[in-house]
């Protein structure tokens, strides 16, 4: 495997359909990262966690485009051959 923008945005693709499958209620409260407000401490005490959490919020709002990413990458591979 060539290192290609093309193999970056798949490996970009394939980070990002793992975090959206990370279920908010299920899983993430677990660790204290379905919310903000839920840490048990001040969010300037852990900015790091705050960004973590903020990142999963956000990637909810992507998932059609990465739907369509996805659809785009298969037919790729399907019409170019997978490396």
């Amino acid at each position: 495997m060539g290192f290609s923008l093309w193999n970056i945005f798949k490996a970009g693709l394939l980070m990002t359909n793992s975090i959206m499958i990370l279920h908010r209620r299920r899983f993430l409260a677990k660790y204290g990262l379905d919310h903000v407000d839920n840490m048990g401490c001040d969010p300037a005490q852990k900015p790091l966690q705050v960004q973590a959490i903020g990142l999963l919020q956000a990637v909810a709002y992507l998932k059609v485009p990465v739907i369509a990413a996805n659809a785009v990458t298969i037919v790729f591979e399907m019409i170019l051959g997978g490396t």
